[in-house]
């Protein structure tokens, strides 16, 4: 469920769309933070930890959360800023030797194998209402061998395969609270109809400002049965890489109707989901933003820094827009607001009015 990843489509459309060409490209994809700057608006608590290793990972998250100026206090403690629960269950800490091999090479040289294996779901929480904000699962299973040439040599030690693999899954554990990138396989249509090609040149260059209006200008005004739904598809995708997922899923609900194929409903209930995830998240930062105490004439003193993606999160989340200018009004914050930045908030389907608030805060 929430892991934070985006609602793209990064796979062959084997049975979708024969008749086109399919090209894929390598893209290193940043991803915000999955709780945007949500979290370092709540006071912090970390919960209940269970499983082995417990008491070890919870010291590590304590550490990691405070090197990120996110505090972490006692449940005791009252100050009067909203309560976010941190907790994790932990099914598996471990690590075992695997088969001893002979490796490759005159003479084959012997190899002793040990792998870790850790696997986890963060849970977070809004401590006033007992709404769960996010579950993000943690799996890591790294390795590690010692080679000899003539006699079996010593498995690595199980207690560092452990570390590796608490230190790996607390990298997974940022997600929730620190932008972060992964290398995704991007398909996309490629062909001289409806204008694909000229689309799919400006995926290639990373040019998502003019990518978007041209899917959609191409896809509105594709009137071939055979190439519309294709130019709906890639319309979908270039609205998911700027996370405007209520025009992914118009497209690609659009691309369904034309042409069903099961990627397209994976996708729709993919985009879904992140958006009722965002949906979640708003709904908290409003009630975070109305809890907090306030005094007259003053900034509502709830510790939320309002960013580009957290607007866009709210918008996203279906925010009424004159709460969101209220909070943009009374919250810090620190937009960028520079012609790109502005051309990626239209994109993400943000208001002109909300816009022009933000840059009325600079």
């Amino acid at each position: 469920m929430a892991s934070g990843k985006l609602c793209l489509i990064f796979a062959a459309l084997i049975a979708a769309f024969p008749l086109f060409g399919e090209k894929k490209l390598q893209v290193k994809m940043p991803h915000p933070p999955i709780l945007g700057e949500g979290l370092a608006g709540a006071r912090v608590i970390l919960g209940e930890m269970t499983g082995r290793c417990s008491k070890e990972f919870s010291a590590l998250l304590r550490q990691d959360l405070l090197a990120h100026n996110i505090p972490v206090e006692d449940q005791d403690a009252k100050d009067g800023a909203p309560e976010v629960v941190i907790s994790v269950e932990i099914s598996k800490c471990e690590a075992l030797p695997l088969e001893a091999m002979l490796g490759s090479g005159i003479p084959a040289p012997h190899i002793a194998r040990t792998q870790g294996h850790f696997e986890a779901t963060v849970h977070v929480r809004d401590a006033a209402s007992g709404e769960e904000l996010v579950a993000q699962p943690l799996r890591a299973d790294p390795a590690k061998q010692n080679e000899a040439q003539t006699t079996m040599p010593e498995y690595p030690a199980p207690s560092d395969l452990i570390e590796i693999a608490r230190l790996q899954a607390l990298g997974q554990t940022r997600h929730l609270y620190e932008a972060w990138s992964d290398n995704r396989e991007i398909a996309f249509l490629d062909d001289k109809d409806c204008n694909l090609r000229q689309e799919f040149e400006l995926f290639k260059a990373g040019d998502y400002k003019g990518l978007l209006p041209a899917a959609k200008a191409n896809a509105e005004s594709c009137t071939s049965a055979k190439s519309a739904p294709a130019a709906w598809y890639d319309y979908g995708v270039a609205s998911m890489v700027v996370q405007n997922y209520s025009g992914a899923l118009a497209a690609f609900e659009k691309t369904g109707r034309l042409h069903d194929n099961r990627m397209v409903t994976d996708a729709i209930a993919e985009c879904r989901t992140n958006k009722d995830l965002a949906q979640a998240l708003a709904r908290h930062i409003v009630a975070w933003v109305k809890r907090a105490p306030t005094q007259p004439g003053k900034e509502v003193q709830t510790g939320i820094l309002f960013t580009n993606d957290l607007v866009i999160r709210l918008v996203q989340g279906n925010v009424a827009d004159d709460e969101i200018l209220k909070m943009i009004a009374t919250q810090p914050n620190r937009f960028a607001l520079a012609d790109e930045d502005v051309a990626k908030l239209k994109q993400a389907g943000v208001p002109d009015a909300i816009i022009a608030a933000m840059q009325g805060r600079k």
